[in-house]
């Protein structure tokens, strides 16, 4: 499955994140979640800090233009590019 990171606002001032499906723009993970969570989560399937940096950059930077430009849209995955970052991680439940 690729997946990109989707950052969709904030809580109690910390920044909060989903994980998308490139192919069906469905949304994965079934709470929105902290970059923590989401770091230690790629970290033990083996995602290093430069491509989550990367990725957190992105999500960031979507966002950003997302609420500049007016209502919400779904800019998780605006191109293949942007989504190959974390294409080759195993996100089946036995990479745990």
């Amino acid at each position: 499955m690729d997946v990109s990171i989707k950052k969709i606002g904030q809580r109690d001032g910390k920044e909060r994140f989903e994980l998308v499906d490139f192919v069906s723009r469905e949304v994965v993970t079934v709470n929105d979640v902290s970059e923590a969570t989401l770091r230690a989560y790629f970290h033990k399937r083996g995602v290093g800090d430069d491509t989550l940096d990367d990725c957190f950059m992105q999500a960031r930077e979507c966002y950003e233009q997302a609420t500049a430009s007016g209502p919400p849209v779904d800019n998780a995955a605006d191109s293949e590019e942007e989504d190959d970052l974390l294409f080759d991680v195993d996100l089946s439940e036995d990479g745990d």
